[in-house]
């Protein structure tokens, strides 16, 4: 799994958007009032720096996101392109590959899953580097993906009706000494539900839950 987004993946992604190939064809439908989204329409650019890991150095990459407005109500929808997820400015990549580095491995702690080759990424700017703390978010916001993972799952059972899937995330623990609060247990247990499903979701469909599913959810 990657560490990071690239800056080429963005700049790909910037193309796309200046050469208007950017449609809100996987976007939801209208809550409000249930226009499908093909009709929605370009509303407003915004800039975000995303954060990308380059040679273990954490570098900042602008790029613009775009929202399309429904022409039913008003209601505006921001487009999240493969490596960009809601209010984060480190990659989708990068938030699934810590995440996942803490949460697949029952004696890693949080400042053990920062370093990357005995040396933990870094601001070239200063001395900070990738905190510990920052993993611990990375987490909390996966573990939100509730819909989306359960649609997902919904997927590949109707592709495969035989999986032992359930049957599997059924039985997944959190080891006791990495959580203090039954609330953080749960947390730690669905994002470990979340990867186990992703995992199978991308055997079956060569594809993400992120690519277009979460964007259809919304990111729930």
């Amino acid at each position: 799994m990657p560490l990071s987004a690239t800056p080429e993946d963005i700049k790909a992604y910037q193309k796309q958007l200046e050469k208007n190939k950017i449609k809100p064809d996987n976007l939801p439908p209208c809550p409000q009032c249930l226009v499908e989204s093909t009709f929605f329409k370009e509303h407003a650019y915004r800039d975000r720096n995303f954060l990308v890991i380059v040679d273990m150095l954490v570098k900042t990459v602008l790029s613009v996101l775009i929202r399309f407005k429904c022409p039913g109500c008003g209601k505006t929808f921001t487009y999240y392109p493969d490596f960009a997820l809601p209010h984060k400015r480190y990659t989708r990549q990068t938030i699934a590959y810590f995440s996942r580095s803490y949460i697949q491995a029952p004696d890693v702690t949080y400042q053990k899953t920062a370093m990357v080759d005995k040396s933990v990424p870094g601001y070239p700017d200063n001395e900070q580097t990738l905190a510990p703390s920052t993993i611990h978010r990375f987490i909390t916001n996966l573990s939100r993906l509730i819909t989306s993972a359960q649609k997902a799952l919904d997927l590949v059972l109707q592709e495969n009706p035989a999986s032992t899937i359930c049957r599997n995330i059924a039985n997944l623990t959190v080891p006791r000494k990495k959580y203090k609060t039954k609330a953080r247990k749960d947390i730690l247990l669905q994002c470990l539900k979340f990867f186990a499903i992703e995992a199978l979701f991308q055997h079956t469909f060569r594809t993400s839950i992120f690519t277009k599913l979460a964007i259809r959810y919304e990111f729930r």
